[in-house]
């Protein structure tokens, strides 16, 4: 029984898709951790940065050729993924572009169904494909306008004995975060087999279901709008075993423990109790548990921090001008993608400062001038309501 992984991260691309550079080292980190016999123990691990597109078909079929039954085969892929027209999914490579109409030239990207296609005729009935890749990325507006955001990724690539994983089921801007050399999703699989947080039933090993659902806690904890998937027909592939658990360091198995207590950004009174008996229990100092608790709870502080960026924008937005203009809500829009936040998590800061600009008077919203000279000569602001033409000063 062979354990085998192609990684393949596509960073450069042509002018009209977006550079990712996290995507390269999203397969530097993923090969070190499925290489290492203390964790995911795999016997051959390729990494295949920015293959041209015959490079990347033939590293595919070679891949899942000549595979004995028991085998287990690995297919990373981080990058933007593309829909045509059709809907058919294509992932693209660093020469995938356009023609003169808008539309995807298809030779220059490698087809879903020729992946399927391939696996579908392997031996090895343990088969494991993860994409970090949105579905139609940053390729072309006309695309972007006719794309309803999702792919049937079942049917495309779909089987018995296969599993999908998926960083978001639909358009996703969020592949890089600041403070990570990592794409978002990528981060959170690597941490959960480095740590061993993964092991969420503490049985030793780390499922693909397990370390899908620590990464999906994880990313949307940080970006709360992106939705992973994980995709298995029959109910056959949430089983196989991806990595050991690695806990005999002290500070992992602190780690694992505080992942599993810290909610909501914090740890409530009996987790805490908890841990600190863990942490006199393994040795480590309260200085060490403090720094693997402040790791833990990043990605809640990381969305809070998205949330205050947010926030000043909207306010900078607003002293400019009110209301926004079509063209100030789009961008405004575009962040709030860019950042990973759904609706309802901005809709108490829209509330909070629409508020600043409600009349007493009527209710009603409020059009705010620009600074006036009062006639004792200072100088204030005033605004006028453009429904009882009231004017108040502003506090």
């Amino acid at each position: 029984m062979a354990k085998v992984a192609l990684l393949i991260g596509v960073s450069e691309y042509e002018p009209g898709l977006n550079p990712l550079p996290a995507a390269v080292k999203d397969i530097e980190a993923l090969q070190r951790v499925l290489k290492d016999l203390e964790m995911g123990g795999f016997d051959d691990v390729k990494a295949l940065p920015n293959p041209d597109r015959q490079t990347m078909e033939s590293e595919i079929e070679t891949l899942f050729s000549g595979r004995a039954k028991d085998d287990l085969v690995l297919l990373f892929f981080s990058g933007h993924g593309i829909k045509d027209d059709g809907g058919k999914l294509y992932f693209a490579t660093p020469i995938t572009r356009k023609n003169s109409k808008g539309e995807l030239i298809r030779s220059t990207a490698v087809p879903a169904n020729f992946v399927q296609e391939i696996m579908n005729n392997s031996r090895a009935k343990r088969q494991v494909i993860i994409l970090d890749c949105c579905f139609s990325g940053a390729f072309d507006p006309v695309l972007q306008a006719k794309d309803d955001g999702l792919v049937d990724l079942q049917t495309q690539l779909g089987s018995e004995g296969r599993v999908v994983l998926t960083s978001s089921s639909s358009t996703q801007y969020s592949f890089e975060q600041q403070r990570s050399d990592l794409s978002i999703y990528t981060r959170y699989l690597v941490e959960g087999i480095e740590t061993g947080a993964g092991d969420r039933n503490e049985d030793g090993f780390v499922s693909v279901l397990e370390l899908h659902e620590y990464a999906v806690s994880k990313v949307q904890e940080t970006a709360p709008s992106m939705t992973p998937k994980i995709i298995v027909l029959k109910d056959k592939g949430f089983e196989i075993v991806l990595s050991k658990a690695r806990v005999t360091d002290p500070k992992l198995r602190y780690r694992k423990a505080a992942s599993r207590y810290a909610n909501v950004g914090t740890i409530r009174p009996a987790g805490r109790a908890v841990l600190n008996t863990l942490r006199q229990q393994l040795g480590l100092t309260s200085e060490e548990a403090a720094e693997i608790e402040t790791e833990v709870l990043r990605p809640y502080q990381e969305r809070l921090e998205n949330l205050q960026t947010y926030r000043e924008a909207l306010i900078a937005e607003v002293d400019h001008e009110y209301p926004l203009s079509e063209e100030a809500c789009k961008e405004m829009n575009m962040l709030q993608e860019l950042l990973g936040l759904k609706d309802d998590n901005i809709l108490p800061i829209k509330q909070q400062i629409e508020a600043q600009f409600i009349c007493q008077a009527c209710k009603g919203s409020r059009e705010v001038r620009k600074r006036v000279r009062t006639p004792f000569g200072s100088f204030t602001e005033v605004s006028i309501c453009p429904n009882c033409k009231d004017s108040e000063k502003l506090a």
